[in-house]
């Protein structure tokens, strides 16, 4: 299994268009449930780093029950950014395990579904045009990477809760043994910028409610390109479905582009879109999601 730095984060949500499930993957969603130490207070089924830092007086996982924080219930996780002596602390809270002495994150949850997409609500304030990350990953039992989805939060602040949502890309029809999650309140510990603040509330996963899988046949003859994109993308179709809809999402979860294809190849244009990272998931007639990915808008 790939040992993810504790600046690599993820975050989940619940409620969709789909249907929302709680699972075994997302312990304690919605942060109500919290274990008070002497000094601080640890979401339960999560691990962060307060146990390692509270010998310096520093917590970057806080128990947050101002109601203008909290998106649902009585509480929310809040994940600072701080230093100790020069040394910067993201604010982590992971369902894998954190060694602090290799700076990395590993295992997860025992889990075997496949979700088609991560979804939620955060709030983020930045020092510095940093920005915090988000990362799901499933895992087979040879420990290699079957699905993944991840979401960067803006470089500017957002103020009120704001609800995200992106597909989970499936990298093989292995069966799923292992599910990770992992939220950081930095982009990574060179780059990030003490004083972010991420905000979390009501982690959940969206299914098909068909199938709750991805037709991986499918998502092999359906092609993407190209991925540094200027004026369009062209989808490639020679699947069997003769229709599949197209639609894009920027790094917030606010679908900014939606378009029904059918097969062979279509192109489709990025009129009005600003530079950056976008995220695309192409669903089949049923509303099975077939594949997902992300492409980059240069102008």
């Amino acid at each position: 299994m790939p040992m993810k730095k504790i600046t690599i984060l993820i975050l989940i949500l619940s409620t969709s268009f789909l249907n929302a499930q709680t699972n075994p993957a997302t312990p304690n969603a919605g942060f109500e449930s919290w274990t008070h130490h002497s000094t601080y207070d640890d979401p339960n089924g999560w691990n962060d780093l307060n146990s390692s830092t509270s010998v310096f007086g520093i917590y970057t996982c806080i128990k947050d029950s101002t109601p203008a924080d909290v998106h649902s219930g009585k509480n929310a996780v809040r994940l600072i950014t701080m230093t100790y002596f020069g040394q910067l602390i993201p604010g982590t809270i992971t369902t894998g395990t954190i060694n602090t002495t290799s700076q990395t994150i590993s295992g997860g949850l025992p889990y075997t579904l496949r979700p088609d997409s991560i979804i939620g609500w955060f709030k983020y304030t930045p020092a510095s045009g940093d920005n915090g990350d988000i990362e799901f990953y499933l895992f087979d039992a040879s420990s290699d990477t079957v699905g993944e989805a991840f979401f960067k939060t803006p470089t500017t602040t957002v103020s009120t809760y704001k609800r995200f949502s992106l597909p989970v890309t499936y990298r093989s029809s292995n069966a799923v043994t292992m599910a990770l999650w992992i939220l950081t309140s930095s982009i990574n510990q060179t780059s990030g910028k003490s004083g972010s603040e991420l905000y979390a509330d009501d982690l959940g996963l969206v299914f098909d409610s068909a199938t709750g899988i991805n037709n991986i046949v499918d998502e092999n003859r359906i092609t993407i390109s190209p991925n540094l994109a200027t004026d369009y993308v062209t989808i490639n179709n020679i699947s069997d479905s003769p229709s599949v809809l197209f639609s894009l999402y920027d790094i917030t979860g606010r679908k900014v582009s939606e378009e029904k294809t059918t097969q062979g190849k279509t192109n489709i244009a990025l009129n009005g879109l600003s530079e950056g990272l976008y995220f695309y998931s192409i669903t089949d007639e049923q509303n099975s999601v077939i594949k997902s990915g992300k492409i980059v808008v240069q102008k």
